[in-house]
């Protein structure tokens, strides 16, 4: 009985390797609305094979597929109150969101006051440590994988280099 109760132990032990993520990137932060109110946001990333399989996850959902993807794309939405929506983060439209996630860093959030005639002029993107404003009111926020790194960049479109900050 014993020596079957350690063959248990030691098919688990080394099949559980298997079912171990070859990276995850968590993330956390947080959902800034209108009214100041903040929500907790937690996002990130798994790459897990298992077997000839591979499950990948971004934030709740999740999909099997035959190799890792190359890369994970946000899509943002800017209303004309410049208010942002992200798919992924909330049901609504909200002011703005930081998050931290596998070593980086993303969010963007107000720099000035809101102006109705340029919707867009108040908001920043930060790119870890570098900032854009937006050049649209449906820019992108890629994260770029690695099978080893996990997140080994993240990039955008619709973003214009931030001259107002120096050394950036």
């Amino acid at each position: 009985m014993k020596s079957a109760k350690y063959f248990f132990i030691i098919f688990a032990l080394v099949f559980s390797g298997s079912a171990l993520a070859d990276w995850k990137a968590e993330g956390s932060g947080k959902v800034i609305y209108p009214s100041g109110r903040t929500e907790p946001l937690n996002f990130g990333f798994e790459y897990k094979k298992i077997y000839d399989t591979v499950v990948f996850r971004a934030g709740k959902s999740q999909m099997r597929t035959s190799e890792m993807p190359p890369n994970y794309i946000l899509n943002v939405f800017v209303n004309d109150k410049g208010q942002i929506y992200v798919a992924e983060f909330a049901e609504g439209f909200f002011k703005g969101f930081e998050l931290n996630i596998g070593g980086h860093h993303v969010s963007i959030t107000h720099r000035d006051e809101f102006d109705e005639d340029e919707p867009l002029k108040h908001l920043r993107v930060q790119l870890d440590d570098r900032s854009f404003l937006l050049d649209t009111t449906h820019p992108t926020i890629k994260f770029e994988f690695d099978e080893e790194k996990g997140i080994a960049n993240i990039t955008g479109s619709g973003l214009l280099k931030d001259l107002s900050l120096h050394g950036r």
